[in-house]
């Protein structure tokens, strides 16, 4: 019996034993994991992966920083995440039972996943999470983890094109780096600063930097990194016509990096530098050469893994580069090819629209942490909040009442314009058609010939009764493939539904416009003319064939204000009093 009693006592303690020595084990295997992360985050992952089976029987509190490790492992060893579920979990647990640099590593790592998951705000809301979770002037605090968070949100923006955000967070992460002591992350944050600069045209101040960043490596004897220095300074003197600097640059960091000697598979350099050197050809007019770098460019795109973002746009300079080669190379067919696939890669709506909810998520969230912290004081003035709340009522009906009128008054006149523009666009629809039909007829039927020239004399006519200028149905047959053009179906569409042009959309025309008519383009930009933007837009559009009505809706611009900038082209370009004549003299300009 006192055996039996003593069996009992005795089996509870080996079994606490035998846990104890496995959680010890399985917890200097994590220990040894999280050793090797900054060093060897491959060996970690490895580690880590080894023991995955058997976690399931360790407590809870281990399981989780056995998770948090793995995590650290995995985005170290740039391992994308293809889940949330793990993240999320270990962003509960430590929000609960957790320190602040725990909690900062868990919120970081839900960043780090969603960024993987290219789920952009969800990514930016743990990376603040991340950085509320700390206090800076905390003794303990992990500096080097929030240096990276302010890093990765910069990255967020950089996605996105929002320039002034990622300067923002970039100079957080730098100023961090100084702070511990990472001269080259500190460096390489300043480099980042200057592409926003660069980016957000203020090359002068980006240059500046990357003076800053190549007089500190010489100084402290730190080993140049062409990638910080040589790429922007190459763009800035390209976009200069800077031939003679731009191209010594180029051979320089061609010499230094052996871009064009390295071998495919163990490439590691910056590709737009193939963007850079086509650049450079189309200037110096070497079309052959520019295409082969663009082709090779578009090639390399294919084999390396870079962000949504990146890829689109160095595919949409890469066909903007192909189409001017081809215009020197006076090949209209592949221009027109190459122009309509800038344009589609051009339409940055989805990257613009991450933009806004990005940076509307930013403010949402600042505006947030203010509430918080007011809420006491708002307490205190709950009265008058209520009446400054009656005021804003107040306010919003009265301008709902203003903008009501307004509307009516605007649909009214939009709808009239839209009226006129289906019209114009469905004689232009049928007069196409008609000189279509005219071709594939013209060798078999003379009396059939003769009545698709009266036919479309005819259309032409009432064509003039929406435009100041009459063409020739030989000149419209002319330039028939480019008044087809992708980008001017879509802004005819665009203004019978009554829509205005985007600023992409409208670059695309001035694109299309330059490569399609290079002297009247010359000629209409030239400095010393003195037209605006504006004007030299509607010049184009009138080009196009657009109608007064249509421009209107396009450019978000009353009638009236239509006929006064048509009048002042036409003073400026022609010297001619009035918008009467400008069409035809556009038409005729070379």
């Amino acid at each position: 019996m006192v055996y039996l009693r003593i069996q009992y006592l005795f089996l509870p303690i080996l079994a606490f034993i035998l846990f104890s020595c496995t959680d010890q084990h399985a917890e200097s295997i994590i220990t040894k994991a999280e050793q090797l992360l900054n060093t060897k985050p491959d060996s970690a992952f490895a580690v880590l992966d080894d023991i995955r089976e058997s976690k399931e029987d360790w407590p809870r509190s281990q399981q989780m920083r056995y998770e948090l490790v793995y995590a650290q492992a995995q985005n170290k060893a740039f391992v994308n995440f293809t889940t949330d579920s793990i993240v999320l979990s270990l962003v509960d647990y430590y929000g609960r039972h957790g320190n602040a640099n725990e909690q900062m590593m868990a919120n970081y790592m839900a960043g780090c996943a969603y960024r993987d998951l290219e789920d952009a705000l969800s990514a930016l809301k743990y990376m603040n999470l991340a950085v509320d979770a700390v206090d800076e002037s905390d003794e303990d605090c992990d500096l080097n983890t929030l240096m990276r968070v302010y890093s990765q949100m910069g990255g967020l923006y950089q996605r996105v094109a929002a320039f002034e955000n990622e300067r923002i967070a970039d100079m957080h992460a730098e100023r961090l780096a100084w702070q511990i002591g990472d001269t080259i992350s500190a460096l390489r944050l300043m480099w980042l600063q200057a592409c926003c600069l660069f980016d957000s045209r203020n090359q002068s101040e980006a240059i500046m930097i990357l003076d800053s960043i190549a007089q500190f490596t010489e100084k402290n004897g730190i080993q140049e990194d062409p990638d910080l220095i040589y790429p922007i300074k190459t763009d800035y003197y390209l976009e200069r016509k800077d031939i003679k600097c731009a191209e010594i640059l180029l051979r320089e960091y061609e010499y230094k990096t052996g871009i064009l000697t390295e071998s495919l598979d163990t490439l590691n350099y910056d590709i737009a530098h193939f963007y850079r050197k086509g650049k450079y050809y189309n200037i110096v007019q070497n079309p052959d050469s520019a295409i082969l770098m663009f082709t090779k460019l578009l090639h390399l795109l294919g084999q390396r893994p870079l962000y949504t973002s990146q890829r689109y746009g160095l595919e949409e300079v890469s066909y903007q580069g192909l189409t001017e080669a081809y215009s020197l190379k006076h090949q209209p067919d592949s221009v027109i090819k190459y122009a309509n696939l800038y344009c589609q890669w051009n339409d940055s709506s989805t990257r613009a629209k991450s933009s806004e909810h990005l940076l509307r998520y930013q403010s949402l969230y600042n505006y947030t942490k203010i509430q918080e912290q007011a809420l006491k004081a708002e307490q205190k003035a709950s009265r008058l909040r209520v009446t400054m709340i009656l005021l804003v009522v107040i306010g919003i009906a009265i301008a709902i009442i203003v903008w009501s009128i307004y509307q009516k008054l605007l649909n009214k006149e939009r709808q009239k314009q839209i009226e006129t523009n289906k019209g114009y666009q469905s004689l232009l629809h049928e007069i196409e058609k008609s000189a279509e039909e005219l071709q594939l007829v013209k060798t078999d039927s003379e009396r059939f010939l003769k009545e698709k020239e009266s036919e479309i004399q005819k259309l032409q006519t009432a064509l003039a009764m929406y435009q100041d200028n009459e063409q020739s149905v030989e000149q419209w047959s002319d330039e028939r493939a480019i008044f087809a053009c992708d980008i001017a179906k879509r802004l005819h569409s665009l203004s019978s539904h009554a829509q205005k042009a985007t600023p992409n959309e409208l670059n695309c025309l001035l694109v299309t416009a330059q490569n399609a008519f290079p002297k009247f383009y010359a000629n209409i930009t030239d400095a010393s003319k003195g037209l605006s933007h504006t004007e030299i837009v509607i010049s184009i559009l009138i080009r196009f064939r657009f109608i007064p009505s249509e421009i209107s809706l396009l450019l978000g611009l009353s009638s009236q204000r239509i006929t006064n900038l048509k009048s002042s082209v036409n003073q400026k370009l022609f010297g001619t009093q009035g918008a009467k004549t400008l069409d035809s003299h556009l038409m005729s300009l070379k």
